[in-house]
């Protein structure tokens, strides 16, 4: 079977498979091909889903501003369809690829869309690691307490802590206390 005759369902597990296996420029033809099929046939909601996958590869394959305009778009699309949880998650692949353009008071922005999104679906798991992004980013702007702050919450959230998280978690609370917070 040829690219050109895939459907796009194979072309996304196509796509899947060299992600994983670290072949980007691959994984990104496949992308896009199925995003293509599924743009032609007015699969727009697919066609949405592909593009947060393409941030996603593009952000890893070190190219940045395609990744960031292939997403730009996307949390307001799945927030007009009601769907919360992608909507969540596509601002969390905008703000990425809004911190890796450099772009990082809207990184911040989307950071804190996505946290609010994860936050109000329950899922804790997202939600952690998307604090732990978000101080990372604050700690790069020169916002220490805040990345402090944000960091200790994202611990607190975790729902299976490991061994080292739980551990920082507790020496996260003395600046705090510290502090008199």
């Amino acid at each position: 079977m040829t690219q050109s005759n895939a459907s796009p369902e194979e072309l996304e597990r196509l796509a899947l498979e060299s992600y994983r296996s670290g072949r980007y420029e691959e994984s990104i033809e496949h992308f896009s091909l199925a995003r293509e099929q599924y743009l032609n046939t007015g699969d727009t909601r697919k066609a949405a889903e592909i593009a947060n996958d393409l941030c996603v590869v593009m952000l890893a394959a070190k190219q940045p501003q395609a990744a960031l305009e292939m997403v730009l778009d996307t949390p307001e699309y799945f927030a007009s369809q009601g769907d919360e949880t992608r909507t969540a998650q596509a601002y969390g692949n905008l703000a990425s690829a809004l911190e890796a353009c450099g772009q990082t008071s809207g990184a911040e922005d989307a950071y804190h869309q996505a946290i609010d999104g994860f936050e109000k679906l329950g899922d804790s798991e997202h939600y952690a690691a998307t604090l732990q992004a978000l101080s990372r980013l604050q700690l790069r702007r020169g916002k220490p307490l805040d990345a402090l702050s944000t960091m200790q919450n994202g611990l607190e959230t975790m729902p299976k802590a490991r061994a080292r998280d739980r551990l920082l978690r507790q020496l996260l609370k003395w600046p705090f206390r510290l502090l008199g917070r």
